[in-house]
């Protein structure tokens, strides 16, 4: 009852924009509708993660730790990306980029945007998660042409285009599934697609055919995690969407899209016996994502394309890691929970220098903490975070996940250990001028103005890094291992 609640709920926050014809009340309005969603996300979220048992309701919901931890994950980046969106919004309002239709139209995509992404996470049924995912495509492709630049209708339908081909190559692996099980006389009126009976028979599956189904899973879905080579929409994107939705795309969409990908490997490690298929594909999508993203990292122009392209990357990490057995499990959980909110910590503070620059290339860029203070101190913690140095919980998976596996697949960690260097000398190289080199004067018409007030936006990114650091710290102690190793139970 509780999830069907929040579905609601966050559901409803889409007709909350259309109340009012004030700004300053619908901004309010709609961060009001993010609190509850938030509330709700916890609620709902939280006792599967410490041992309550799977919750399952009509066939349609299914919350285990797994499920559990992305609501929660998905929850708190909503909410944030709605603080955000305030100094955000108004700004661009008080400058005439945006008008009071388009403010309207972004809190109710964001609302609809948000409610897809449960859906996707929380849904039984796996005929019901890909309308679900595909429902995400639709929402963020008009957030994504929100400024009807022809760069950015450019990068919306790349974006549709690429992710709607994607889902239809994750939906033949959902029907070659539904095949396996008709087959193994699984299918019947009362369980039809759900999830969780499906992986109780999945044993019985053609071998083969479920073979063939995660194939087209990983590549299908794939595509919506950001795996090269179908990662080609994701730096248009990010680069092209609001800051706040930005976040949300590289945060939390990523991870709900990877969702899906280890629902099918479940059923495929059922019914072939083992995990060595599934892992072997991950782990070659992976290292090839983590390469391939490391080489466009180190020539990138553009401060969004660079955040865009290191979220490639981490989620190549992932798709290696979960290849490595149950500790590479164990570090792709800390990944996703510490990429999730590293990435959208470093998205906010782009759109508070977007803002102010009024510019995304580096060389229009400079002296961000000069220029901006709040958010130069806090973007160079992100950035810090994002590069796995110590308090950042990505230290630790890193770690654990070069431990894993540099005895087993020694090649695989030697090519992800040179491309963590090629990324790390790319942002050196990119954000110490942009961070710290002198200011540039600006135009005259645009002259940079120095200095900034603290604002909902640097509020965010602060509790993104307490979240962070503290994290890092249940780690450490050994604190989060519990609801860690239940989520790894349930994808490794």
């Amino acid at each position: 009852m509780m999830i069907t609640t929040l579905i609601l709920a966050s559901l409803l926050a889409a007709f909350v924009p259309f109340v009012s014809s004030r700004p300053e009340r619908i901004v309010r309005q709609a961060i009001v509708a993010s609190t509850i969603v938030l509330a709700l996300g916890l609620l709902a979220g939280v006792p599967p993660l410490f041992g309550s048992p799977p919750v399952a309701w009509a066939g349609l919901w299914y919350v285990d730790a797994f499920s559990g931890l992305l609501v929660v994950l998905i929850s708190v980046v909503q909410w944030t990306a709605t603080l955000t969106s305030r100094p955000f919004l108004l700004e661009e309002l008080r400058e005439e980029v945006v008008s009071l239709p388009l403010v309207r139209r972004y809190y109710a995509l964001l609302a609809l945007f948000v409610t897809a992404m449960l859906v996707t996470v929380v849904s039984d049924n796996l005929g019901f998660l890909w309308v679900a995912l595909e429902a995400t495509t639709l929402a963020t492709t008009f957030l994504v042409a929100f400024y009807a630049r022809p760069s950015s209708l450019e990068a919306a339908w790349k974006y549709l285009i690429i992710c709607s081909t994607g889902l239809a190559l994750g939906f033949v692996g959902l029907v070659l599934v539904s095949a396996a099980a008709t087959h193994a006389g699984a299918m019947s009126a009362l369980t039809g697609l759900r999830w969780s009976a499906l992986h109780v028979a999945a044993h019985d599956f053609s071998p083969s055919m479920m073979k063939i189904a995660f194939a087209f899973a990983l590549v299908g879905f794939g595509t919506k995690v950001g795996l090269v080579p179908m990662h080609t929409w994701l730096p248009d994107a990010h680069s092209s969407a609001p800051a706040p939705i930005s976040a949300l795309l590289s945060g939390v969409l990523l991870n709900a899209a990877l969702f899906t990908v280890l629902r099918y490997k479940a059923l495929t490690d059922a019914a072939l016996g083992g995990g060595a298929y599934t892992d072997g594909l991950l782990l070659a999508f992976g290292v090839l994502t983590l390469v391939v993203a490391a080489a466009f990292i180190l020539t990138q122009t553009d401060y969004k394309r660079l955040l865009a392209y290191s979220s490639a990357e981490h989620m190549g990490f992932v798709a290696l890691s979960l290849g490595l057995g149950p500790v590479g499990a164990v570090a792709a959980v800390i990944e996703l929970i510490g990429h999730a909110l590293a990435k959208s910590m470093l998205f906010f503070g782009a759109g508070n220098i977007l803002v102010r620059f009024r510019s995304t290339k580096f060389s229009r860029v400079a002296g961000v903490h000069r220029v901006l203070p709040y958010t130069g101190g806090l973007f160079f913690a992100g950035i810090l975070m994002l590069l796995a140095v110590p308090p950042s919980p990505l230290f630790m998976s890193e770690y654990l996940a070069i431990a894993a596996g540099i005895r087993a697949h020694p090649l695989a960690i030697m090519a992800a250990l040179g491309a963590f260097v090629v990324i790390l000398s790319g942002f050196i190289r990119l954000v110490t001028p942009f961070l710290f080199a002198p200011v540039p004067e600006g135009g005259a018409a645009h002259p940079v103005a120095r200095g900034e007030s603290w604002n909902l936006s640097h509020t965010a990114m602060l509790l993104h890094l307490v979240l962070l650091v503290g994290f890092f710290l249940l780690v450490l102690s050994g604190t989060a291992l519990p609801f860690i190793e239940r989520v790894t139970a349930i994808i490794s």
